[in-house]
Order: structure tokens, then sequence, then C-alpha cells
């Protein structure tokens, strides 16, 4: 990279992280993952964006910040059949830029996902890895209207945006809660899916890894929400039970309390 390159990519950082601190001056509240989504939303001219966190051991994500209603629904959509953009981005550990989800290749890469992101109008997706030195923290995905190529300066932008998720992670500081309604919902929807794989963990007697995914293919079998299993989960209307003697965690999938 020549020094006018290395200069830009710096004044291009300074202005992106300029739009973060005045929106979240805006809204009175110290810098968050939040305002980092906002802000690519906008740089980015996207029309939904979400940032998820990897589990510690490396095996799944949730999305902890999320800037819309089709956002909300596909981030659900791809942690549930666990197919999309951001999946392959944190297991390769680069982007994953699509210009168009509407070609053959890319509806026989993602046979489930690709066709709820195109129902819910969306045509492109970029998703950009967020890496704390050579480990990959979570994943930045933005979503496009229409087909879009991302082009040097788009992908700039989004590396940039996700080394700002970085930094606002190492801070450690939680969003203020009362901004923004929609957000504190997904928030609490995703605590309790969280909750939900502690109880089917236990009742399965599994680790919480199999039992998220216990969770995932409930939902995606029976064509429901994974948060709308999860409330049901915690508040006892669902339960999972392991069929006698075929050992833990195998079993039926879980039955209605009558």
């Amino acid at each position: 990279m020549t020094q006018d390159e290395w200069r830009s990519a710096d004044e291009r950082r300074t202005w992106l992280w300029g739009r973060i601190r005045d929106l979240a001056g805006q809204g009175g509240t110290t810098v968050s993952v939040r305002h980092v989504c906002a802000v690519a939303a906008t740089t980015l001219d996207a029309c939904g964006v979400v940032f998820y966190e990897t589990a510690p051991d490396g095996d799944g994500a949730v999305p902890v910040a999320v800037t819309d209603p089709v956002a909300d629904v596909l981030s659900e959509a791809e942690v549930t059949t666990g197919e999309g953009p951001a999946i392959e981005a944190v297991l390769d550990e680069c982007p994953a830029l699509v210009a168009d989800l509407d070609t053959k290749v890319n509806l026989a890469r993602w046979p489930v996902f690709a066709p709820i992101a195109l129902a819910h109008g969306v045509c492109a997706v970029s998703a950009f890895p967020v890496c704390l030195g050579a480990i990959v923290v979570g994943c930045l995905e933005v979503y496009h209207a229409e087909p879009v190529e991302v082009d040097r300066e788009r992908l700039a932008d989004g590396l940039l945006l996700a080394d700002a998720v970085v930094v606002v992670l190492l801070s450690g500081l939680p969003a203020a809660t009362g901004v923004d309604p929609f957000a504190d919902a997904v928030e609490a929807r995703w605590a309790t899916v969280q909750q939900a794989a502690g109880v089917v963990s236990a009742q399965l007697d599994v680790d919480l890894t199999t039992a998220f995914v216990r969770l995932r293919a409930h939902a995606y079998c029976t064509d429901r929400r994974l948060t709308d299993v999860a409330a049901d989960v915690v508040t006892g209307r669902e339960r999972f039970s392991p069929e006698p003697g075929a050992g833990p965690g195998w079993g039926p999938w879980p039955e209605e309390r009558r």
C-alpha cells in the first residue's frame, strides 16, 4: 500500500469514527455496536445491518445488534439454518461478498437462506468477519435491496467498520437501554434463546452446543422462529425429552406439555 493509500485509509477511519460518535452523541449515550451498525447502514447503502457475536468455542453465533425488522428475520433464519454469508465469513475468516443472491450459483450455495432473503426484498449481502488478532469474534453483515458490486472503497469501509466493532467490544461498555426499544427487544429475545439452550441442556443432559443445535433443528423442522421456540421452552410450554434407552441427547423432538 502506498503512502497516499495509507493516508486515505486513516482519513476514512477518522471520518467513520466521527459519524459513529456523532450518532451516539445525538442520543446522549456512549458509543455501542448499535451505532456502528447504524453508520454501516448509511455508509454502505444498506437496507439492514446485523452484528453477530460468535460463541466462545467458535461453534455458532447470535445476533447482538440488529438495525431493522428485515435484518431481524434474516439473521434469525441464518442462525437457524446454519447457512448464509455470515456463516461463511466466520468459517473462512474473510469477507463474503454476494453481489446478487438471485443466481443459480447462490441459490444452490444457500438453498434455504437465499430464497428467504429474496422474499424479504434483500438481493445482495456483504459479510465482514470481526477479528481480535487471529480470533474471529463476530461478523458484521450488511443487506442490500438491490444487486450491488462491492468495489474497493466499499470493501475498505466494511473492513474499517468491522475494526470499529472490535474497538467498541474492547471498551466493554454495553449499549444503553431505553434509547432504541426495537434493538432492546431483539437483544432480550436472543437472551431468551441462550436461556432456553441451558434448559434443553439440562433436559437432555448434553452440552450447550448440542442443546443449541437441537433448538435450531426443531425450529427449522416445525417452520417456527427460533426465538418463539425458545420462549416456549423457557416458560415450560414445550420441553425436550430423550427417547428411553437411546442415551443422552437422542430421541424425539420436543413434546408439548398437555
